[in-house]
């Protein structure tokens, strides 16, 4: 018997004997940030969801997203499925995409930011240097979808996943993400109390099918009207 996922911060996108696929709201973390956390994630959500139809069945994450942004999350069912993605994500990944609303407008409609990224754990900070200082290298493409005076709404696509590569690949270039408290100016330049960052398409070969698949979540509404996010 399989049971309904119900929750207003999470909805279930595909499910089968090996994997989970759901559609995160932003403002929930993917996953607790220190052990013995009673703090409500996406993981606490659908640990419960997979043990109500057998006790002993796991759920274990596979990639994250930060908690603010928005989109599509992976899930493997079994310790040995999260391993072989973890170790095979990027021959794997086919494409992955995503929307953002950011601030002002972008002089080439389209372009590849190419950074090298150091993860300051200490701070919770990554920073972003355009030659080789030891980092990693980052690779994010961008087009331009629709602009306005103020904002412009832009499709990413990574060749790499770095820590808040997105937040601070176009922070970099002038065009921080719209309602970035860390990397951007943070609600003094959004219409609206979020980060305007979706993990739109997800495509990837399935490990146990070998079938390509390919999942995508609703564009959130505010991204449509530029004047309001």
């Amino acid at each position: 018997m399989r049971y309904e996922l119900k929750h207003p911060k999470v909805q279930l996108i595909y499910e089968d004997e090996h994997l989970l696929v759901v559609n995160k709201d932003r403002g929930i973390l993917t996953v607790a940030t220190h052990s013995g956390s009673t703090q409500q994630t996406v993981f606490s959500i659908l640990k419960a969801y997979v043990r109500r139809q057998n006790p002993r069945n796991g759920i274990y994450v596979v990639h994250r997203l930060d908690r603010e942004t928005s989109g599509v999350l992976v899930w493997a069912k079994s310790p040995k499925m999260q391993q072989y993605m973890r170790t095979y994500w990027r021959e794997l990944v086919s494409e992955r995409a995503y929307v953002a609303v950011v601030e002002g407008k972008l002089e080439q409609k389209q372009g590849q930011i190419r950074t090298w990224l150091t993860e300051d754990k200490k701070n919770c900070v990554t920073y972003s240097s355009p030659y080789d200082d030891g980092g990693a290298l980052a690779i994010t493409n961008y087009k331009v979808l629709k602009e306005s005076e103020d904002y412009t709404l832009v499709e990413l696509h990574l060749e790499t996943g770095r820590t808040n590569q997105i937040r601070v690949h176009m922070a970099s270039i002038g065009h921080p993400v719209v309602g970035d408290r860390k990397y951007g100016h943070g609600n003094d330049s959004s219409p609206v109390d979020r980060l305007c960052l979706h993990a739109q398409t997800l495509q990837f070969i399935h490990p146990a099918t070998e079938q390509v698949v390919r999942f995508s979540s609703p564009l959130p509404k505010c991204f449509k009207y530029l004047n309001k996010c």
